[in-house]
């Protein structure tokens, strides 16, 4: 029973180690990268402001096969890595700014590193800090000389210290374990800093602009910090040179000396640039002799920069031209190849352009000084008058201009002989007249000053004539501008007994169309420039009083103008608004229109009218806006490019007092009989 019972054991733990494989397996230790740093031991000491360290790293690796194990140290300079101890073919190589061992078989290796690294300093703790290969456990003796050394709260739960008598300090121990950086600090009176000097490169992009006797100067300097850190910045300058601005990030102050005989510009900085690119900004200007033929271009050097180079670009304004005359140690290139930081900057396009590579250098242009040619300064692009006259022979009369101005101050207005001035304005707006000389009106041009827009400039005045009785002549006179007109409508308003024979003059027949031609290079389909024609609204002078009240968006402005509109589309601007042939066709030929205003609007005794007009004007006073009635007939003419002569007109007129149409069957039948008989004489029959 005793060998049955064993021999039934053995199957079952046959059985078992059947059913379960697993237990009867040997142990599998899974790693990742197929090594690891068992241990990493550092130390070293501290010499002045420099930390020189001594690294052991003791390294496993635990499969056959290739393998790299980064040994990488940030923030220190590696001088010397070797490997002591290897299980096969091993190797150091480089990867990127680092290191790394190259093996292929499992064992042991010790590679052992010699770097150094700048003390950390801030205002209260030095200490050591870089970056560090992970490894199991790492250690860190350092020797620090420095009595009384107070660690930080965090540091003191790894960091052991110890005295040295050896170099009067301390030996600080710290147990890093597992960690892949090292951050010890202490605080203990700091020794004197050590002076790195500082390493400066600088491109200087001068921008010159030459005016008449004044040169601009705008300057842009980069600086790339190579080594060190700086926060005094040193440029020489010429003495003639005035410097009005200096701009920069950080600028603590700026100032111009002299010194040894030498104009310098030093600027301070509150925070010193050592990482970054820093630019500065300087804006000069240099005077130019009035009978200058060359100018010399001012020659800035950075101070303190180890290597320097820049480009200048040159512009001019005004009636200067620039030639190119003196370029020593620069050389000439073309403006396209300016750099993107010059060729950005708005402004005079560059006539000249430059670039240098070293000091000194000498560069001078010639200038040669143009006489500005006369140009037309202001214009009255369109005129609009109407005119009323009453039976008893007043005549008043509106004058309303468009007028662009880019300099002009003053419209000078000289009003026909015997005029009295009733009001003025300029964009809607009442003016004060000014008196200038021989009585002439001077109408201030404010608002036209934007030579892109215009303004319009409007007179009412009132003239006495003879009462229209009978027949006789009738001498009309406009305003005399000292600025062209280039369109000029004149509507005239008779009574309606009176009827203009013979009418002459310098001016014609009809009103003139508002079209002009079409800015050069800005070619409009047909079909937009025919739709915008036929959707153009009127323009007379109520047009052009809405166009400037409607660009000024006021309120006060746009009920003037509503106000003002419907008055004007009674009487001048009717003339545009016709739709129908005939009214058209009536226009053109120069036939009179029937008004349809209230006749004998301005039959008041002529010495009441006068009376009135004298006593309601006072100096220093805004004119009141002034509407014209519409009354009689209206009669229009024009006249194309209107200088420095006053629109004139010469009509005979006649006073009828009997209806027109029996007047004008009377003419028919005295006309029949005798173009009856002119006929038969022609024809022969």
């Amino acid at each position: 029973m005793k060998r049955f019972g064993q021999l039934l054991a053995g199957i079952g733990v046959i059985v078992l180690g059947w059913a379960c494989p697993v237990w009867a397996s040997k142990p599998v230790l899974m790693i990742g990268p197929g090594w690891v740093i068992e241990s990493a031991d550092y130390s070293g000491e501290v010499k002045e402001q420099v930390i020189r360290l001594n690294a052991q790293f003791n390294i496993r690796v635990l499969r056959d096969g290739p393998v790299e194990i980064p040994l990488g140290i940030q923030g220190g300079a590696v001088t010397e890595i070797k490997i002591e101890k290897k299980a096969g073919e091993a190797h150091v190589i480089p990867i990127g700014d680092s290191y790394a061992l190259a093996a292929s078989k499992k064992g042991f290796y010790q590679v052992k590193v010699r770097f150094a690294a700048l003390m950390a300093q801030d205002n209260q703790y030095e200490g050591l800090q870089l970056a560090i290969p992970r490894a199991t456990f790492s250690t860190l003796k350092l020797a620090v000389p420095r009595k009384e050394v107070e660690l930080r709260t965090a540091d003191r739960l790894y960091v052991e210290s110890e005295p040295d008598p050896k170099n009067e300090g301390v030996i600080l121990t710290a147990y890093l374990g597992a960690q892949d950086r090292i951050d010890l600090c202490w605080r203990t009176k700091p020794a004197a800093a050590v002076h790195v000097q500082p390493i400066l490169y600088g491109e200087v992009f001068s921008w010159v602009t030459v005016q008449e006797q004044l040169a601009k100067l705008m300057t842009i300097v980069e600086y790339r910090v190579a080594q060190g850190e700086t926060r005094q910045l040193h440029i020489q300058l010429p003495e003639s040179l005035n410097v009005l601005n200096v701009r920069g990030a950080a600028i603590d102050d700026w100032k111009v000396e002299d010194e040894t005989g030498q104009k310098k510009l030093r600027v301070s900085l509150s925070v010193p640039i050592k990482d970054q690119p820093y630019r500065l900004v300087i804006e000069a200007e240099e005077a130019i002799a009035a009978d200058a033929k060359r100018y010399a271009i001012p020659e800035l050097v950075l101070t303190g920069v180890k290597q320097e180079r820049g480009a200048i670009a040159i512009a001019r304004e005004g009636s200067i031209e620039l030639a190119s005359e003196t370029a020593q140690g620069i050389s000439r290139i073309d403006v396209k190849e300016l750099p993107a930081l010059l060729a950005s900057i708005s402004g005079a396009a560059p006539s000249l352009a430059f670039r240098y590579h070293q000091h000194p250098y000498a560069l001078a242009v010639g200038l040669k000084q143009h006489d500005d040619h006369p140009v037309l300064a202001a214009i009255a692009e369109r005129g609009e008058l109407v005119t009323v006259i009453s039976q008893r022979g007043e005549l008043l009369t509106r004058a309303a201009y468009w007028v662009r101005s880019n300099k002009q101050q003053f419209l000078t207005v000289r009003l026909p002989d015997g005029a009295t001035l009733w009001s003025c304005l300029v964009g809607g707006r009442s003016v004060k007249p000014v008196k200038g000389e021989t009585d002439a009106l001077l109408v201030p041009l404010d608002g036209a000053a934007n030579a892109d827009g215009g303004v319009p400039v409007e007179v009412v005045y009132v003239q006495k004539r003879n009462a229209l009785e009978r027949i006789g002549n009738l001498s009309l006179r406009g305003p005399v501008l000292d600025v062209p007109t280039t369109i000029a409508n004149w509507a005239v308003y008779a009574p309606q007994e009176v009827k203009l024979l013979r009418v002459r003059g310098n001016v014609q027949r009809g009103a003139q169309a508002g079209d002009f031609i079409e800015e050069p290079f800005s070619p409009i389909p047909a079909q937009t420039a025919r739709a915008q024609v036929a959707s153009a609204p009127p323009f007379g002078a109520a047009v052009l009083y809405q166009r400037v009240s409607k660009q000024m968006r006021k309120d006060s402005d746009s009920a003037d103008a509503l106000h003002y509109g419907a008055m004007s589309s009674s009487s001048t601007v009717s003339s545009f608004s016709e739709s129908n042939s005939e009214s058209k066709e009536r226009r053109f030929k120069g036939e009179p229109e029937e008004g349809n205003g209230v006749g004998g609007a301005f039959d008041e005794p002529s010495a009441e009218l006068e009376a009135l007009g004298e006593r309601l004007q006072e100096q220093g006073i805004l004119p009141l806006k002034v509407r014209l009635p519409r009354a009689g007939t209206v009669y229009r003419f024009s006249r194309l490019m209107a200088t420095q002569d006053a629109l004139a007109l010469d009509a005979t007129f006649v006073h009828v007092r009997l209806p027109w149409v029996p007047l004008a069957a009377m003419g028919m039948a005295l006309f029949l009989p005798f173009g009856g008989l002119s006929l038969l004489r022609v024809f022969k029959v």
